[in-house]
C-alpha cells in the first residue's frame, strides 16, 4: 500500500474542544553540527501530532551506522498520544519509548549492551503538567571513566580531550504565554559533544542516542480544514504468512501537523541508511509545509529527496530521486500537483528516462514488479494525493526477503479534509 492514502484526518468538529495540541518524536540517533553543515535527524523515528484524538506511531530498523560516530544494532521506537477524560476533565498524555541494542560510539570509546529510554508528559485541563523520565543503560562503559552502578539523572562525565558526555538526561519546563501555555520535555540516554575534531567531524558536533522531544500546547478549538500527510525516503516491508514483518520502517520521515505549520517548512534528514544486503543510501531529506485560514482554505507541499541509492546489490541504483506532492483547497476547489525528478536511475542495467510517465510498470526478471512515478489521488471525504518514486515487489526471494516483499524509495503524500458543515 505504501503511503497509500490511508492516513485521512477526520473533518474538524466545531463542537469538540481541543484543550491541548501535541507533538512528540522519538528516535535512535540525532547528529548536528553547530553551523548546521552536518545533520542527521532522528533515525528510526516515530512521531505523533494532533489535538482532539489519540494517535500512535512506531518504527524499527535492523541496524544504524553513522560513519565514525555510531554503530548500533536493532532499534525500536514508539510514540503514543492518549486523549481521555479523567474525572470528567480532559487530559492528554504523551509517551515515548526507545530501545537501542549493541551500542558502539566514537569507535568504541563508549559501549553498551542496550539503551532503553521512557519519557511521559501529561497535560491537564487546569493547565498543569507533569512528567516522568528514565533511561536504563545496560552494561554501559566509557573508556577511562568509572561509572556508578546505577546512573543518576542528568549524569555528566568527560573523556579527556575527546568529548563531554551526558547520561540519562531529561529537561522539563513550562512556558506561560497569552495564547496558551506550552509544556515540554526532552531527554536522551547518551549525549556526546566533541571537544576536538574526530573522525572527520569538527569540535562541537553533538550526537544523541534515544532522543525524545515532547510538547503540549494549550489551544482554543481549531477551525478551518484539517491536514494529514507525510514524506519519507525508504521503507522495506516483508509479508510472512499472515503476519507482517517490517524490516525497515520509513526513514527520515516527516509528518504534516493536523493544524498545519503556519507556512513554516518542517524537515527531517539523515546522513545515510543501511539495511544490510538490502538497501544503502546517502543523505535523505524530507520536508512538509502547510497553511490554512479560518474559511476552509488550505494548502500542503511535501517533498522527499534521497541520494546515493543502491538496492539489492546494485539491481536498482540512482544518484538521487526527488518527489513532490502538493495539494490546495481554495473556495471549495481542490487542485493536485505531483512530480518526480531522477538523477541516473538504473534498474537491472536499464537506464530510466528522467521523464518516465506516471504509473509506469516494469516486470524485471529475477527482481519482480517495479512501479515508477506511482501517483494516486482520492477525493472521498478528504482530498488526497500520493507519489512514490520507486516501488519494488519481489517475485523471488532476495537478501533474506521473501517473495512479495515490498521496497519503496521516495514517498510523499498530502491530505486535506474540509471543515464540517
Amino acid at each position: 500500500m505504501g503511503a497509500g492514502l490511508v492516513a485521512v484526518p477526520a473533518p474538524a468538529q466545531a463542537a469538540e474542544p481541543v484543550y491541548w495540541s501535541y507533538a512528540a518524536s522519538t528516535g535512535a540517533t540525532y547528529v548536528k553540527l553547530l553551523d548546521g553543515v552536518v545533520q542527521s535527524d532522528l533515525t528510526a523515528q516515530s512521531s505523533v501530532t494532533g489535538g482532539a484524538k489519540s494517535s500512535s506511531s512506531k518504527n524499527s530498523t535492523a541496524a544504524a551506522n553513522i560513519l565514525n560516530l555510531a554503530e548500533l544494532g536493532a532499534v525500536e521506537t514508539t510514540t503514543d498520544a492518549t486523549v481521555q477524560q479523567v474525572l470528567g476533565q480532559p487530559q492528554t498524555t504523551l509517551k515515548s519509548w526507545a530501545r537501542t541494542a549493541q551500542v558502539k560510539l566514537l569507535g568504541g570509546l563508549i559501549t553498551a549492551d542496550a539503551l532503553e529510554t521512557t519519557v511521559t508528559t501529561t497535560g491537564r485541563a487546569n493547565g498543569t503538567g507533569s512528567y516522568t523520565a528514565n533511561s536504563r543503560l545496560a552494561n554501559i562503559k566509557i573508556a577511562g571513566v568509572k561509572l556508578p552502578l546505577n546512573i543518576p539523572k542528568n549524569y555528566a562525565v568527560t573523556i579527556p580531550g575527546v568529548a563531554s558526555v551526558t547520561l540519562n538526561y531529561t529537561l522539563h519546563g513550562k512556558i506561560e504565554q497569552p495564547e496558551g501555555d506550552l509544556i515540554g520535555t526532552m531527554g536522551w540516554a547518551v549525549g556526546v559533544t566533541l571537544l576536538q575534531p574526530l573522525g572527520g567531524y569538527s569540535a562541537g558536533v553533538t550526537l544523541l542516542v534515544n532522543p525524545v522531544n515532547q510538547y503540549l500546547s494549550e489551544v482554543a478549538p481549531s477551525s478551518g480544514a484539517s491536514f494529514g500527510g507525510t514524506a519519507y525516503g525508504s521503507r522495506v516491508q516483508a509479508n510472512v504468512s499472515d503476519a507482517v514483518t517490517v524490516v525497515s520502517d520509513p526513514t527520515a520521515r516527516v509528518g504534516t501537523p493536523v493544524g498545519g505549520s503556519n507556512g513554516r517548512t518542517l524537515s527531517n534528514s539523515t546522513l545515510a541508511v543501511r539495511v544490510p544486503g538490502v538497501l544503502n543510501t546517502g543523505a535523505i531529506t524530507s520536508t512538509t509545509m502547510s497553511k490554512k485560514d479560518a474559511f476552509g482554505n488550505g494548502e500542503i507541499t511535501n517533498t522527499n529527496r534521497t541520494t546515493g541509492i543502491n538496492l539489492l546489490g546494485g539491481l536498482v541504483k540512482a544518484n538521487a530521486v526527488k518527489v513532490t506532492a502538493a495539494g490546495k483547497l481554495q473556495d471549495g476547489q481542490w487542485t493536485s500537483d505531483m512530480k518526480m525528478e531522477l538523477v541516473n536511475l538504473v534498474i537491472a542495467g536499464q537506464k530510466i528516462p528522467i521523464d518516465v510517465s506516471p504509473n509506469t510498470i516494469l516486470n524485471i526478471a529475477g527482481l519482480g514488479q517495479v512501479a515508477l512515478n506511482l501517483q494516486q489521488t482520492n477525493t472521498n471525504g478528504a482530498y488526497q494525493n500520493a507519489i512514490t518514486a520507486v516501488r519494488v515487489t519481489l517475485d523471488t526471494a532476495q537478501a533474506g526477503l521473501p517473495i512479495g516483499a515490498v521496497i519503496e524509495l521516495g514517498v510523499a503524500y498530502t491530505a486535506i479534509a474540509p471543515p464540517a458543515a
